[in-house]
């Protein structure tokens, strides 16, 4: 269990997916001064986040921890010290941007310090599709968005089995875990499924903060690579693609037999520390 600041109560935040052209209309409140607790899922909808809420013992009455936050997208193009600006406890922000480049992008807080705000789970993904989409489109079988990130840990002193974010360790860039959606087993104990001769597109983001990361699938090749989701920056035949902090990218291949395929960060240390999702490939259904 970790002691998460949150957009929308997850890590990562909700995925936005818009298209070229779109107006994005945004409003944000600040709820830290406002006591939150892990409410109970509906029986059966999420074992991990109905475990999560029965062992809650962090405080069952609800945490409050007033403080600034502010929302930055990299999607959007305007003033950042009018759009991106820190918003006090208890109060909202509106603004709207237009979504004028395609591309797969992050967005995070952008309060100072910035690495402790991203680095406790505030960011997540947008998506702006093409305005006359990608030329895959009506070929793709199945797509799936991945964020990866770094969770640097370190235990609390008053309560068992809930950590807290070192900063220490994040100033250092020494993380002690690099994972996919948010957790080191996210896309190992839910496996993705997909069939044979499936054309599989990814939306990837690597969030960081601090982290570089090289995504490459055991067993297959990205036949189509849009670097940071932008027509203009095609490649094809790549075998690992290369993510900066807040990069991303579209990237798809096809299965080509039944079997396992894993979805690796080749940086071989964060691969140890979780980087690594896995696909199912059944024989293609009739």
């Amino acid at each position: 269990r970790y002691d998460a600041w949150t957009f929308g109560g997850t890590v990562p935040g909700p995925v936005l997916h818009v298209r070229e052209g779109d107006k994005v209309i945004f409003t944000m409140k600040n709820r830290s001064d406002t006591a939150v607790d892990i409410t109970k899922p509906m029986k059966g909808a999420s074992p991990f986040m109905e475990q999560l809420a029965l062992s809650n013992m962090q405080n069952p009455n609800g945490v409050e921890i007033p403080m600034m936050h502010s929302m930055d997208f990299h999607s959007g193009t305007v003033a950042a010290d009018d759009k991106w600006r820190a918003v006090p406890p208890g109060m909202s922000i509106t603004f709207e941007w237009i979504a004028n480049y395609p591309g797969v992008y992050i967005y995070h807080c952008g309060v100072p310090p910035v690495l402790q705000h991203m680095a406790m789970g505030q960011y997540g993904m947008v998506i702006v599709s093409p305005k006359e989409g990608y030329p895959t489109d009506t070929v793709v079988d199945k797509a799936f968005a991945v964020v990866q990130s770094e969770l640097y840990l370190k235990e609390t002193e008053d309560l068992k089995d809930l950590y807290e974010m070192d900063f220490d360790a994040a100033m250092l860039k020494q993380p002690s875990l690099v994972v996919f959606n948010g957790h080191q087993d996210a896309l190992v104990e839910n496996p993705i499924e997909v069939e044979v001769g499936d054309r599989v597109r990814l939306y990837m983001l690597n969030v960081g903060p601090n982290d570089v990361s090289s995504a490459h699938v055991i067993g297959a090749i990205f036949d189509r690579v849009w670097y940071e989701g932008n027509l203009e920056n095609e490649w094809k035949g790549m075998q690992t693609v290369l993510l900066g902090s807040s990069n991303g990218a579209v990237m798809e291949f096809i299965v080509p037999e039944p079997g396992h395929y894993v979805l690796v960060d080749h940086e071989m240390a964060d691969m140890q520390l979780g980087a690594k999702g896995l696909f199912i490939a059944k024989p293609k259904s009739n």
